[in-house]
């Protein structure tokens, strides 16, 4: 499970990209990953952010880590949950 300043960094990145109405996150022990909700305009979308990208990066490196997957872009056209690794998105 990652450290508060970790999921901050992603909330925080969320939130400047996507500009969402709300953001909800909470831990899956099953997926071994934090889930961020995300919804805006009646629209809403996942990313599934695992422990492995978080034990990979620092709470700093995160946002220009997700910038680089193009976490936003990716959430704005998906209707399913993006999964964020240490190596990059997948479904």
């Amino acid at each position: 499970m990652a450290d508060d300043d970790k999921i901050a960094a992603v909330v925080k990145y969320l939130s400047e990209e996507l500009g969402p109405d709300a953001i909800e996150n909470n831990y899956d022990s099953g997926r071994k990953a934090q889930v961020f909700k995300l919804s805006s305009g009646g629209r809403n979308s996942s990313a599934v952010v695992t422990d492995e990208f978080f034990e990979k990066n620092a709470a700093a490196a995160i946002p220009g880590r997700l910038k680089a997957f193009l976490l936003a872009e990716h959430l704005k056209d998906c209707n399913f949950p993006l999964v964020v690794t240490a190596n990059g998105l997948s479904d």
